[in-house]
């Protein structure tokens, strides 16, 4: 699959199967728009759309054996159960603290509680600080193109995608 980020909240992912765009308002796939709680498919594309703490809806895609968890427009802490109810994500899409979403500083706490092998950060001003107190040395790429075969086992990896 290829993700590419369009800038604010919006994202692109490319499956072999279908074409998903997602926004903290809606998944769309090829059509289908998602706008909320419950569960939809198609085209071999999986998502739940869950809305824990009173925060918008979060998105739980999984799409060519990888899950994504994209928060969305998060605005607090995500709790334990609320963690527990994500369950196990390969790529976090995450938001730093842009448009009203979740402080910076505690994206950290959320990163530890979902635990992702993978971390794509959106809704920024300033990705230096972030990419500082992670401890990430690479540029900004176009998109990612990725395989579950390819996801980390031990250590979590940080991509930042540029704006298109």
């Amino acid at each position: 699959m290829q993700i590419s980020y369009k800038g604010s909240d919006k994202f692109s992912v490319k499956s072999k199967e279908a074409t998903i765009a997602i926004e903290a308002s809606e998944v769309d796939i090829d059509g289908l728009k998602i706008t909320g709680p419950g569960e939809y498919e198609r085209k071999g594309v999986f998502v739940e759309g869950i809305s824990p703490n009173g925060n918008g809806p979060i998105y739980l895609i999984r799409v060519d054996q990888v899950s994504i968890c994209y928060l969305g427009k998060l605005k607090n802490s995500v709790s334990d159960d609320a963690a527990k109810q994500i369950g196990d994500v390969d790529i976090l899409i995450v938001p730093l603290g842009e448009e009203g979403t979740i402080a910076e500083k505690e994206v950290g706490k959320v990163i530890a509680q979902i635990d992702p092998r993978v971390v794509i950060p959106m809704l920024y001003r300033d990705i230096e600080s972030f990419k500082k107190a992670e401890g990430i040395t690479s540029d900004a790429i176009d998109s990612l193109k990725i395989k579950k075969i390819d996801l980390p086992e031990e250590d979590r990896k940080f991509y930042i995608l540029k704006d298109k």
